[in-house]
């Protein structure tokens, strides 16, 4: 009889406790569903914040009137054993760079000279900003670097320099307007090889910054950009009596047409160049105009390796080679005679492995000289190279390049620069 009732009450004690257990349960049901809804918008919280860290620190960071900020720059340190062929070497901007025109020339009857230079002149920084507007994106670019003079006794100090400083402003999707001074737009930047030396294919590359204003148009997969450039004018004597020097006596800018295109691996630029050539003393004075085309490109094969290159010719003066010619030369009777300058490069890249490659290049330039110019005028420039370029982390490279270089004087005068250069470089 006590066990029935016993089991009575247990059983009754059950039916009152089960609604209480199935309330307890819900709710912890749903405190559970509560704190898993609570960490998935955290970690979703905690993405974004990674996303926007990662995204300000590639782009830059946000300032006011929404311009975002970003700075750069690299460290490039630069050593080199240099042995020229003819006479000592001038001790000049040709020491830290090969500077075609520089090159020591002579019979081969004073000797060599062998010198090693170490430097970090060709170290950069960099601001730039993107300010999004009613009108459309404004970027503005500004550039300088220490390639300059320098006093090697003390403190090794190098002055700066303005590389670029323009503004671009992108008015619609596919059209942006430039002013300012950056590389010329007859210069295709995207065709010069990677290299130890500052520039690399000296003696066949267009290398010109200078002020201007640029359109650039989208059309298709390509697209055309316009300029208007400062100008300058550079002319040897053939008679005339005036010294060989560099004339600001333009009264119209240089004008440069380019198309930039792709065909499947290769992408490619074609530019044409016109200018004003013009000069006056006390006198005498004349001015006529000159063309120049160049064509430059770039192609990419299936293993990641690519073959760059660029052909130049017409009256190119200045715009080749570091001047290692002049626009033309001033006749007796006070006319412009132009000079006609062929040159270009082509440079092998292989990757080796995802850290280490190399680049072979080879790069040339001949003038066609007026008769009445002197004998010792360049006639013609080359150099060859050969790097080895070795980054831990996509940062850093460290490279090793050598190099062989040689200019002709016209009477038949010539001399040869080989160097070998080692490199450290960190961009930050």
């Amino acid at each position: 009889m006590n066990k029935k009732i016993n089991f009575l009450a247990a059983t009754g004690m059950a039916a009152l406790l089960l609604p209480t257990w199935a309330s307890a349960d819900d709710n912890m049901a749903k405190r559970v569903e509560m704190l898993e809804q609570q960490l998935r918008a955290l970690k979703a919280e905690m993405k974004q914040t990674v996303a926007v860290v990662e995204k300000t620190s590639k782009s830059g960071f946000k300032g006011k009137a929404n311009t975002t900020y970003s700075f750069g720059g690299y460290i490039k340190a630069d050593a080199m054993f240099s042995e020229h062929s003819d006479a000592q070497r001038a001790g000049n901007v040709g020491d830290d760079f090969l500077v075609p025109s520089t090159i020591a020339t002579g019979d081969g009857s004073n000797g060599g000279d062998k010198v090693f230079d170490a430097h970090a002149k060709t170290s950069r920084v960099w601001l730039k900003t993107v300010t999004d507007t009613a009108v459309g994106a404004i970027k503005s670019y500004v550039e300088f670097d220490f390639n300059a003079t320098s006093d090697e006794r003390l403190t090794n100090q190098s002055s700066n320099g303005l590389r670029h400083a323009f503004v671009d402003w992108q008015y619609s999707d596919t059209a942006s307007l430039l002013a300012g001074q950056t590389w010329s737009t007859f210069f295709n930047t995207g065709a010069l090889p990677e290299a130890v030396d500052f520039v690399g294919p000296t003696s066949g590359t267009i290398f010109v910054r200078q002020e201007q204003v640029r359109w650039t148009k989208k059309v298709g997969d390509g697209s055309i950009m316009l300029s208007a450039e400062n100008p300058s004018t550079g002319l040897n004597d053939g008679g005339s009596g005036i010294s060989d020097n560099s004339f600001d006596d333009n009264s119209m800018p240089d004008l440069v047409a380019r198309y930039n295109g792709k065909a499947g691996d290769l992408s490619y630029s074609a530019a044409v160049l016109g200018r004003e050539i013009a000069y006056k003393t006390m006198a005498s004075s004349d001015d006529t105009y000159g063309v120049a085309v160049s064509l430059s490109g770039k192609y990419l094969f299936d293993n990641g390796d690519d073959l760059k290159f660029m052909v130049n010719h017409g009256n190119l003066g200045r715009y080749i080679a570091l001047q290692a010619f002049r626009d033309g030369a001033v006749e007796a009777n006070g006319d412009i005679e132009l000079l006609d300058v062929t040159g270009g490069f082509v440079a092998y890249r292989h990757l080796w492995t995802e850290k280490l490659r190399s680049t072979l290049s080879y790069a040339m330039a001949s003038a066609d000289n007026a008769s009445s110019t002197a004998t010792t005028l360049t006639e013609s420039i080359s150099n060859a190279s050969i790097n080895l370029m070795y980054s831990p982390t996509k940062p850093l490279t460290f490279g090793i390049e050598y190099m062989i270089a040689d200019r002709e004087l016209e009477n038949g005068d010539d001399g040869d620069l080989k160097r070998l250069q080692f490199m450290t470089k960190y961009v930050f």
